[in-house]
């Protein structure tokens, strides 16, 4: 059997539409109690409207990548199956190194026509097994970090801060060492100017007074700018 006649079969698409209409069901209900929630602790209209519409903005640009692996992913594995993937709990780096994996241990190769039915369903099961470890990790360790920060916040809520930036600036240290002063790599360049145009906005939303709406969207227009010069400089 060829992985062909079951990729994109119809009742692959019922159940990824019933769990994507599950999905965006729960999110508009959790929207809704923390804006209900939010007039209720006294924060403005105006002021919940102007966050919905910076996280809107902000999530837009990392998604660009995922969608383009969608479109790569689709003659590949189906239309259902990255869909669902790469919708709710998928990454596009991770998509395709998971199928990639499970296709070469059947000695298989992740190409269009270049695998059985027995291939699709191992890369399904790697994928969806593998992506599983954040779900557990969020079931099982979430609650306990929880706990200790609200301890901790009871002793001094400086405390609190400190190990929040302690942390933000490992993430930062890394990614800098890593990507941000490689010798002129992709990725390199990407970080370093995002970071410059990031600054530059920063600055200049600080001086000019009609410039304060830049800080909604110095995130979104840092990362357009890296990515217009990445394509322009390779």
């Amino acid at each position: 059997m060829k992985y062909t006649e079951i990729c994109n079969d119809k009742w692959l698409f019922i159940w990824v539409g019933l769990l994507l209409f599950a999905v965006i069901a729960q999110c508009m209900l959790f929207m809704s109690k923390a804006w209900k929630h939010g007039m209720e602790i006294g924060l403005k209209q105006s002021q919940l409207k102007k966050g919905l519409k910076t996280g809107i903005t902000i999530s837009i640009m990392p998604t660009l990548p995922v969608l383009l692996v969608l479109f790569s992913l689709t003659p590949l594995l189906g239309i259902p199956l990255p869909w669902l993937r790469l919708s709710v709990i998928g990454s596009a780096y991770y998509e395709t190194y998971a199928a990639t994996t499970a296709l070469s241990c059947l000695g298989e190769t992740f190409q269009i026509n270049g695998y059985s039915a027995n291939g699709w369903i191992a890369a399904l099961w790697v994928m969806t097994i593998g992506g599983s470890v954040c779900i557990l990790w969020s079931a099982f360790a979430i609650k306990p970090i929880s706990m200790l920060y609200e301890k901790a916040e009871k002793i001094n809520i400086k405390l609190v801060l400190a190990v929040g930036s302690g942390c933000l600036v490992g993430v930062m240290a890394y990614v800098s060492v890593s990507y941000g002063f490689s010798a002129m790599s992709t990725k390199g360049v990407v970080f370093c100017i995002s970071f410059a145009v990031g600054a530059l906005l920063m600055l200049v939303s600080n001086k000019v007074e009609k410039a304060k709406w830049l800080t909604d969207y110095i995130m979104t227009i840092s990362m357009l700018a890296a990515m217009a010069a990445a394509c322009v400089i390779f």
